[in-house]
């Protein structure tokens, strides 16, 4: 019996010895977790909306939400003045970014009007403006800028009006540690948007900038009236905006939180269409309809999957890569292997070609097409097929498409048989419209026109990759 308790006492010594914590050590093991995930590399995405309706507003413009400089392009053609277009032209001329606009859509008032509506309001403002952090007096003072806004009779302007008016920064806080020129560049900032007013944006900067701000309204509503009274010259302010832009930087946070909302809006597309695929009125033949989908759609699948398997992907290979070598390789017109071709290897390519696809996966092609953000320009046919394949849709939405939904639609034309109708309805959503006048258009086109499938398969490069 005292064998078994000295025995017991043992373990139990054992086990405490086997389960001690070192207190210190556990302290430093937090603390060297905390330095190694530091809270600025998370990727905050509170403005979901807001980022969404900016890449929309990005879409119809034919401007890549993702580029450095895609959030001051937007603000200049969003102005006020009836020259932003040029605004923008300028800005990205200082930035060197002329290539960002060199297929911007602002032609159209439709596309205006729609861009309008989706940036209307401002707290949409508001949340954009939080990603344009003004730059540092330092930062300013390395370009050639400062010394043209010194002498800038706009911004001389808005800073008498603003200090005569007595709205005026101040504060404890960073933000509210403002000169009167950064003042008047911010506030040339916040009365640029369109379909916002000039006075409540104004009061807006006023009671974030200053913190005992009095008669808030009343001091901006003078502001305005003394700056409109003795500068009323859009030629000048065509000419002082671009250069104000340059005076704020993007934000680091600002591209990754729009490319995480670009990653959960193609999820969200793909969860979409497995629910649609279950919704409708229980009749017979919505049921055949949905059987007749859902077999072409496992067989689709199962298909990809063999597809996959056989071509033996290198395990760093992301699902987005091999969805793009999967649409190339589907394709009826192959486009040339130089266009895609450096981001594989040779063995790879030859491995993909040589697998054949029994049935072809919708979903993988629906995901490829979506990933679209920019149509680079270099489609000829695409002003013909413009105006001869999109005649069955009614004149309102046919005005309302994007340079992007329509290359979209040509991709969508040019697949095979057995799929293109799919696709055409997928990019037309949430209304999708199918008749005979597309159909016999789009095949009439398909002869005439061969198919630029070198040029899709750049813009899906350029899309897909340079994320």
């Amino acid at each position: 019996m005292l064998k078994g308790a000295s025995s017991e006492k043992g373990d139990a010594r054992a086990a405490g010895g086997v389960f001690s914590v070192d207190v210190d050590a556990l302290q430093n093991l937090r603390r060297t977790m905390k330095r190694q995930q530091p809270a600025t590399e998370l990727v905050h995405t509170n403005n979901t909306a807001v980022l969404g309706k900016f890449c929309d507003v990005c879409r119809r413009l034919n401007l890549d939400p993702l580029h450095a400089q895609a959030l001051p392009c937007v603000v200049l053609l969003m102005s006020k003045n009836k020259h932003c277009v040029s605004m923008a032209r300028a800005y990205a001329e200082l930035a060197g970014c002329a290539d960002a606009l060199a297929a911007v859509d602002v032609e159209r008032e439709s596309i205006v009007a729609s861009c309008d509506q989706l940036l209307s309001s401002m707290g949409d403002w508001l949340a954009l403006f939080s990603y344009l952090p003004l730059r540092s007096a330092e930062q300013r003072a390395r370009g050639a800028v400062v010394q043209e806004l010194e002498g800038n009779q706009v911004l001389k302007r808005m800073q008498a009006s603003l200090t005569e008016a007595q709205v005026t920064a101040g504060g404890p806080l960073a933000h509210q540690q403002r000169t009167p020129m950064e003042v008047a560049l911010l506030a040339l900032l916040y009365l640029s948007p369109r379909c916002t007013p000039a006075g409540k944006m104004l009061e807006r900067l006023y009671t974030d900038i200053c913190e005992k701000a009095r008669d808030a309204e009343l001091r901006c509503l003078r502001a305005m009236t003394s700056f409109k009274d003795t500068m009323d010259d859009e030629e000048a302010t065509t000419r002082t905006m671009p250069l104000v832009m340059q005076c704020f930087g993007v934000a680091p946070e600002f591209p990754r939180s729009v490319a995480a909302v670009l990653r959960k809006r193609m999820l969200e597309i793909e969860v979409a269409d497995t629910q649609r695929a279950g919704a409708g009125r229980a009749t017979l033949r919505t049921y055949a309809a949905q059987a007749v989908v859902q077999k072409r759609s496992v067989s689709g699948q199962i298909s990809w999957k063999t597809w996959v398997k056989s071509v033996s992907f290198p395990v760093n290979t992301s699902s987005h890569m091999q969805r793009l070598l999967y649409f190339f390789c589907v394709q009826v017109a192959p486009p040339d292997a130089a266009a895609y071709e450096s981001l594989y290897t040779p063995e790879l390519c030859r491995r993909a070609h040589a697998v054949p696809v029994d049935a072809i996966d919708v979903s993988a092609l629906k995901m490829v097409i979506d990933s679209l953000r920019l149509y680079s320009s270099n489609m000829r046919p695409l002003i013909d097929f413009s105006a001869k394949c999109l005649q069955g849709i009614n004149q309102q939405r046919r005005q309302q498409l994007s340079l992007v939904q329509v290359l979209q639609l040509y991709i969508a034309c040019y697949q095979h048989e057995s799929v293109w109708k799919q696709l055409w309805g997928h990019v037309l959503e949430p209304a999708p419209v199918m008749n005979h006048t597309i159909a016999s258009d789009c095949a009439a086109f398909r002869a005439a026109h061969p198919y630029e499938a070198t040029a899709v398969a750049e813009n899906l490069v350029r899309s897909l990759v340079d994320e």
